[in-house]
C-alpha cells in the first residue's frame, strides 16, 4: 500500500531538478498522452521567465524513498479583472495519483497562496484556479477539489476531425489573402490575436513580457499557420502545428488548428471557416490523418458550433475549476 509518510516534501533546487522534472514529465505524458514533454534546456530558459514566482519560495518538491521526484506544483499569480488569481499547475506520477497525495498538495496550494498575498501586500478579491484536463478520466482528482471546496466555472472540450472526412474549402472573403508567414509577420499576428481574444471570457490583455514567452514556445510553427490579411491588416487566422514528439512516440498523424481568432472588423464573413478549412487540407496534404483543436463550449461567439459544422467531434471534456478566498 502507498504510504506518503515514505514521501519528502522540499523547494525547488534549480540546477538538480531539472532533470528530474523532465523525467517526470515524460512519465506522465506516457500516460496521459496529451503533455506537453520539455526537455532540460527548455524548462530552464521557461523558469527564466516566470513572472510572480520565485520557484525556490513558490514550488513543492516530492520525492520518493529513493530520491526520485514525484511530484510537484508550482504557485503563481496574475490579474484577471479586478481579482488576483493564483494559478497552480501541478503534476504528479501516475503511481501516485493517490487522494492523500492530492489532498497535502491542495493544502500546500491553499496556504501559500495566503503567505504570497501578505508578501506580496496584494489586494483583493482572491481566487485559485486549476485546469481539470479530463473531467471523465480525473475522477479522483475532480472529487478532491470539490472537497477542497472548488467549483466549476467553464467548460471546455477537446474536438477531433478525421481527415479522411470530405473537406471542402470555400473562398475567402474578396479582397483578403492568405500568404506565407516572415518573421516580421509573426509579431502583427501575435497582437491580433490578443486583441481578438478580449472577447473571450478570462482573458488577460497581453504583455510585451508575455509575447517573449510566447516565441519561445517549442510547438510555434509560423509556417503552417493560415491568415488572413487585409492589406497589412491582420483580419483573422489559424495558428496551426505539429507536435511531433508526440506523433512519433504514439505512430500519430496529428495536426492541430488551435487557436483560431478573427478580429472584430472581419467577424460574421465566413473567415473562420475558410481559414479552418484550408488549414485541414493542408494538414491531410502532409499526410496527417487528424486535426484536433480545443473550444471553450460556452464561448457566445458560436465557435463550438463552428467546429462542428465543419466536421470535428468532442473526444474529452475538461473544465476550468476556481475557489474564492480571503485573508484570515
Amino acid at each position: 500500500m502507498i504510504d506518503i509518510s515514505q514521501l519528502t516534501f522540499r523547494g525547488f533546487q534549480r540546477d538538480s531538478d531539472f532533470p528530474k522534472m523532465v523525467v517526470l514529465l515524460h512519465d506522465i505524458f506516457m500516460v496521459d498522452q496529451m503533455s506537453l514533454v520539455k526537455t532540460v534546456e527548455e524548462l530552464e530558459r521557461d523558469y527564466q521567465k516566470l513572472t510572480n514566482c520565485i520557484p525556490e519560495k513558490d514550488m513543492l518538491m516530492v520525492d520518493d524513498p529513493t530520491g526520485k521526484l514525484v511530484a510537484y506544483a508550482r504557485l503563481t499569480w496574475d490579474k484577471e479583472d479586478e481579482r488576483i488569481l493564483f494559478g497552480f499547475p501541478y503534476n504528479i506520477h501516475p503511481d501516485w495519483r493517490i487522494p492523500e497525495l492530492q489532498h497535502r498538495l491542495l493544502d500546500w496550494v491553499e496556504q501559500h497562496a495566503l503567505e504570497m498575498v501578505i508578501s506580496a501586500q496584494l489586494e483583493g478579491p482572491f481566487a485559485l484556479r486549476y485546469f481539470l484536463a479530463n473531467i471523465d478520466k480525473d475522477v479522483q482528482l475532480k472529487a478532491v477539489l470539490e472537497a477542497h471546496q472548488f467549483q466549476p466555472v467553464r467548460y471546455m472540450n477537446r474536438m477531433s476531425r478525421d481527415l479522411a472526412e470530405p473537406i471542402v474549402v470555400p473562398p475567402l472573403p474578396a479582397g483578403l489573402e492568405t500568404r506565407a508567414i516572415e518573421e516580421k509577420d509573426i509579431a502583427t499576428v501575435f497582437w491580433a490575436l490578443d486583441e481578438a481574444f478580449r472577447d473571450h471570457w478570462g482573458h488577460t490583455p497581453a504583455t510585451e513580457e508575455n509575447y517573449q514567452q510566447w516565441l519561445g514556445f517549442p510547438l510555434l510553427k509560423p509556417a503552417l499557420w493560415q491568415v488572413a490579411w487585409d492589406g497589412d491588416q491582420v483580419a483573422s487566422g489559424v495558428l496551426n502545428y505539429t507536435d511531433d514528439h508526440y506523433n512519433e512516440q504514439f505512430g500519430a498523424h496529428r495536426g492541430w488548428t488551435d487557436p483560431i481568432f478573427t478580429r472584430r472588423p472581419w467577424r460574421k464573413q465566413g473567415l473562420a471557416r475558410a481559414l479552418l478549412m484550408r488549414s485541414l487540407q493542408m494538414f491531410k496534404d502532409m499526410g496527417m490523418t487528424e486535426a484536433m483543436l480545443g473550444v471553450d463550449t460556452q464561448n457566445l461567439s458560436g465557435a463550438y458550433r463552428l467546429y462542428e459544422s465543419c466536421g470535428f467531434k468532442s473526444v474529452m471534456h475538461s473544465a476550468i475549476y476556481d475557489k474564492e478566498f480571503t485573508l484570515p
